[in-house]
């Protein structure tokens, strides 16, 4: 990457920013008004990747450090939910956490590109289907993915009650 056109006020930004600066703050450091940075932001493809860059760097660095502690946060949750000093309700909050979490989605794992261009459809085309005017629009029940279901509810119920009973 070319950096040989960001002037020293922009690599101080940039600084900030993936610092976790906000935006008025990292103005503040670099001597610089707030709509420059937006400015900066919208205009300077350079600008632009090496913020991109350096917010992930620090993101990277997070998610190591983050990685290293998950043993001794899993440990913490365990000692949590097996002291019987522990009150009800920051064991429930331990138990639905650890529910919650285990419960969540995976995230979607990359597609690999197809080899090769194939048409959408083989063969000549179709004409276009008529359709009544009064079409009948049947109502799905659709919940967003984050809200989970009567069942679900009814699962971590249970298990918090398993929980607090021992």
């Amino acid at each position: 990457m070319n950096d040989s056109h960001l002037s020293d006020r922009m690599f101080q930004v940039i600084d900030s920013l993936s610092s976790g600066a906000n935006l008025t703050e990292a103005a503040a450091a670099a001597g610089v008004h707030r709509n420059t940075i937006a400015n900066w932001r919208r205009n300077f493809p350079q600008f632009q990747q090496a913020l991109a860059h350096a917010q992930s760097d620090r993101d990277f660095i997070f998610r190591e450090r983050a990685a290293d502690v998950v043993a001794l946060a899993f440990n913490s949750f365990r000692e949590i939910l097996s002291d019987p000093k522990a009150s009800p309700s920051v064991r429930l909050k331990a138990a639905t956490f650890i529910i919650q979490t285990a419960m969540a989605p995976a995230p979607p794992k990359a597609q690999k590109p197809l080899a090769f261009n194939a048409p959408a459809r083989l063969g000549p085309p179709r004409s276009p289907r008529r359709r009544g005017s009064r079409a009948r629009l049947i109502p799905t029940r659709c919940r967003p993915a984050d809200v989970p279901s009567p069942r679900e509810k009814q699962m971590v119920l249970d298990f918090s009650d398993r929980i607090l009973r021992y």
